[in-house]
C-alpha cells in the first residue's frame, strides 16, 4: 500500500524540534503566504449565523462562482471535502483496473487507486530529463490502462507541461479509450496550460483544482473537479452528502470575487520565486529545478535531505524532505515561496548550515 506522508504538519513539527512558543517558518507546505483575503474571513463570520443548519448538498452558490470564474456551466462543476475527496472519489465512481500514474508525483493518487481496488502503473520520470513527462512516451504508457492521473504542475519536481503537450496526451488517451485525471492545483499560479474549457467538452477528460494553495484556505478542505455534465453527474451520484460545510462554501465564493487579493498573490509569488530561485542557486551544493508554481524543487549535492530538514526543523524552519516519493532519493526537497522577509531567514539559515 501507499505510503501517505505529506508536510505541513506544523503541531508534530513543533514536538519533534522543540519550538514550542518560538516562531516558526513553515516552508513545508505550499500554501499562499498571505494567507485568506479578509473578504474570506469577513464572509466566515457572516456564515457562522448558518451553521445550525445542514449545508445544500449540491453546493450551488460556489458551482455557480467557480462557473463564472472559468466561463463554463454550474452543471460541469462538482464540489468536494478538499481535492482530496475528488481524487479519492473518481477511482471509487470509475472503478479502473489499471491507473497510470508518473512519478516522482503527490502520494494520495496512488492510495485512491489502491483504497478503489486498482492497479498502480507506475511511469518512471528520469531525472536526466529534469523529470519531464514526455508526451510520446506516455502515449505507449497509456496503452492498456484505464485512467491516468497527471499533476500538472507537478508535484513535487514542479515541472509544467505546456498545454500543446497536454493536448496530444489527451489525444493519445482518447484513441486508447483512458480517462484522464489531471490535478490542477498549482495551475491558478501560472494563469496559462489549463485545461478546464477543454475538460467541460470531453467524457474523458477532468480537472481538479483546489482552494488550499493559491487562496490559502487548506483547514476549511474545498476541492472541485470539472468535467462535462454527463461525467459530473456520474460524479455526484457516487458522493457522499454534505461534504462541503457553510462556512466553507461561503469562504470560497468570497475567494473567487477578490479580484485584488488575487493578483496580488501572483504578483508576489512570481517576484519572490525568482529572487528566491537567484539566491539558492549561489548556494553552495544546491541545485534548484526552474518552477511556475510556489515552490521549488532542489537537489542536494554536499548534504542529505533528511540531515537539512533537521538541521533546519531545530533552527524554526520546515521543509519538506522529498525521499518519501517514489523515484526519489534522499538528495531532494521541496521549499515553498513565501515572503520576501520569510525567504531571507531562510537563505541566511540554508547559508549558515552549507557554508562551514
Amino acid at each position: 500500500m501507499t505510503t501517505r506522508i505529506h508536510g505541513g504538519n506544523i503541531n508534530e513539527a513543533i514536538k519533534r524540534y522543540g519550538l514550542e512558543g518560538r516562531t516558526v517558518l513553515d516552508f513545508s507546505s505550499n500554501v499562499n503566504p498571505l494567507g485568506p483575503s479578509r473578504a474570506v474571513t469577513r464572509a466566515i463570520r457572516k456564515s457562522l449565523s448558518s451553521i445550525d443548519r445542514y449545508p445544500d448538498p449540491e453546493t450551488p452558490e460556489l458551482r455557480k462562482a467557480i462557473a463564472r470564474y472559468f466561463g463554463i456551466k454550474p452543471e460541469q462543476v462538482i464540489c468536494g471535502n478538499g481535492s482530496i475527496a475528488v481524487i479519492h472519489l473518481i477511482p471509487r465512481v470509475f472503478r479502473p483496473k489499471k491507473v497510470l500514474i508518473p512519478v516522482p508525483t503527490f502520494t494520495e493518487y496512488a492510495a485512491a487507486v489502491e483504497d478503489a481496488g486498482g492497479e498502480v502503473v507506475p511511469f518512471r520520470l528520469a531525472e536526466k530529463d529534469g523529470f519531464r513527462v514526455d508526451p510520446v512516451e506516455i502515449a505507449f504508457a497509456l496503452k492498456g490502462a484505464d485512467m491516468a492521473f497527471l499533476c500538472n504542475p507537478n508535484n513535487p519536481t514542479a515541472q509544467l507541461i505546456p498545454k500543446e503537450e497536454m493536448m496530444e496526451i489527451v489525444k493519445y488517451a482518447l484513441r486508447e479509450n483512458v480517462r484522464l485525471v489531471v490535478d490542477e492545483a498549482f495551475m491558478d499560479f501560472v494563469e496559462t496550460d489549463s485545461l478546464i474549457k477543454e475538460a467541460v467538452q470531453s467524457t474523458h477528460l477532468i480537472c481538479i483544482r483546489a482552494f488550499t494553495k493559491f487562496f490559502g484556505l487548506p483547514g476549511l478542505r474545498i476541492g472541485y473537479a470539472v468535467s462535462d455534465e454527463r461525467t459530473i453527474e456520474t460524479l455526484a451520484a457516487g458522493r457522499e452528502p454534505w461534504t462541503v460545510s457553510v462556512p466553507a462554501e461561503r469562504a470560497a465564493v468570497a475567494a473567487l470575487n477578490d479580484w485584488g487579493r488575487i493578483q496580488k498573490t501572483r504578483k508576489l509569488i512570481a517576484q519572490e520565486r525568482e529572487r528566491l530561485l537567484s539566491e539558492l542557486r549561489i548556494l553552495p551544493g544546491v541545485e534548484p529545478f526552474p518552477s511556475p508554481a510556489n515552490f521549488i524543487f532542489v537537489k542536494l549535492a554536499s548534504i542529505d535531505a533528511p540531515t537539512l530538514t533537521e538541521s533546519l526543523g531545530f533552527r524554526g524552519i520546515l521543509i519538506r524532505d522529498c525521499s518519501s516519493f517514489s523515484g526519489l532519493g534522499n538528495r531532494f526537497v521541496r521549499i515553498a515561496v513565501r515572503t520576501r522577509r520569510e525567504n531571507d531567514r531562510l537563505v541566511q539559515t540554508l547559508r549558515n548550515i552549507l557554508i562551514r
